[in-house]
């Protein structure tokens, strides 16, 4: 068996490989084809003809494992390496093919995460996240998103209800293509741990509009309990929770607005700028390892940040390819927020490896300022941390990836830098 995976991986990186466009499916007879990603499942008859005419009904499945082997090689916390893997599963119901109600979906998620002991938090205790799939408090298995969408005028409006992860509609620059696993290209440090993202997706209401077709605007409310602590108590994960923190809150929501100009430069390049705001209300703690025990309880924390991207290179006729460079900064008060600001750019590339077009590379760097002041961020004044990632992505078939990943981080640890980490990671991802 492993040697015929071998030739598999072989082959694949030898030859390149098919797009997802061209990806055999056995034909669903007399039914309304519903375009579906690629999936392992594409290799059974029998599991893709029940799959498409499932979708065709209005009810769609999709899963995907990840799992990443990491090796911090020196500085950090300790030498080592470790394991992650995360599993999530989603079925989206279309809302037109169910109920006639055009332009309405119904999404729910489930994902299941484990860690090897040590985990890669103990390895390097960043503030941001070398290790995208890491909790920061161990395995979970829970429902992430549950949550009911519905577009309005002709797509110019959509309203979202329901447990969902912020960063779908907020704060990430390179957009759904992102394959960097550090999580400085998702959202600003200085989001942590205010932003209901995973691990801990919150019950939000989401209204977004678009009043130009170079504009977009949308505003977000969402349950804040995940830092909810009027005594500087432990705090909830509301990931692990459903709606009845929103309708039961005491006090303590997050707030999120942004606004984004989009625009087409000569030759179709895509770019897009935009600025947004946050505000978290009631008590809240930011808990990490170098806050103070026991930790300042503040109250009413907000901030700001700005992004971009633009694409500097696509090949013509195509704007899903190309070179893209991207960046955002954050700022909240240091008074109240470990993280004082943060800065974060880099570029990424796809479909523009001769033979291998579905393959995929990138580079990111990100600087994190802490606060001064000893009754929120525990540790000698002046302290940073930054980081850098470098990826190549092989796509070994339309529906499995291979990415080896490089990064340097250099973390803050409680009075002083902790040495530089050099951390390799092997990340496997299959679309069922």
């Amino acid at each position: 068996m492993a040697s015929g995976i071998a030739i598999l991986l072989t082959s694949a990186l030898a030859q390149g490989t098919q797009s997802p466009q061209d990806a055999t499916v056995p034909a669903v007879q007399n039914v309304e084809r519903v375009a579906l990603p690629p999936g392992m499942f594409d290799l059974f008859g029998t599991l893709t003809t029940p799959r498409h005419e499932m979708a065709n009904a209005g009810f769609q499945f999709a899963a995907n494992y990840t799992v990443d082997g990491g090796y911090n090689l020196t500085g950090g916390e300790e030498a080592g390496g470790f394991v992650a893997w995360l599993l999530t599963a989603t079925v989206t119901v279309d809302m037109a093919r169910v109920a006639k109600i055009d332009g309405g979906q119904f999404i729910t998620t489930w994902q299941s995460y484990f860690e090897s002991n040590p985990g890669p938090f103990a390895l390097v205790p960043d503030w941001w996240g070398y290790e995208g799939l890491a909790t920061g408090f161990g395995d979970i298995n829970q429902v992430s998103q549950c949550y009911y969408q519905q577009d309005l005028l002709g797509g110019a409006m959509s309203i979202i209800f329901g447990k969902q992860d912020a960063s779908n509609n907020f704060t990430c620059p390179v957009g759904a293509s992102n394959s960097f696993i550090h999580t400085m290209t998702y959202y600003p440090a200085t989001l942590v741990p205010y932003l209901p993202t995973y691990p801990d997706q919150a019950m939000g209401l989401v209204i977004a509009g678009k009043p130009a077709d170079w504009l977009s605007l949308k505003t977000g409310w969402f349950d804040g309990t995940t830092v909810y602590s009027p005594n500087g108590q432990a705090t909830q994960s509301t990931g692990s929770i459903g709606p009845g923190k929103f309708f039961d809150n005491p006090g303590s929501w997050f707030f999120i607005s942004e606004g984004e100009a989009n625009w087409s430069l000569s030759g179709g390049l895509a770019g897009s700028a935009g600025i947004g705001g946050w505000w978290q209300t009631g008590p809240s703690v930011a808990n990490g390892w170098a806050t103070p025990s026991p930790p300042q309880v503040s109250s009413m924390v907000s901030g700001w940040y700005a992004q971009a991207s633009q694409f500097v290179y696509s090949p013509e006729g195509d704007s899903s390819s190309g070179v893209q460079l991207f960046g955002s900064f954050g700022w909240s008060s240091p008074a109240q927020n470990p993280a004082q600001w943060s800065i974060m750019g880099g570029c990424a590339v796809s479909g523009l490896v001769p033979g291998r077009t579905d393959d995929s590379f990138g580079v990111a760097f990100g600087y994190v300022g802490f606060s001064d002041s000893p009754q929120v961020f525990q540790s000698t004044p002046g302290l940073y941390e930054c980081a850098f990632e470098a990826y190549y992505k092989f796509a070994l078939t339309p529906w499995m990836t291979l990415q080896p990943d490089l990064q340097v981080v250099t973390a803050a640890g409680v009075g002083a830098e902790l040495p530089s980490a050099v951390v390799g990671i092997l990340r496997l991802s299959i679309n069922f």
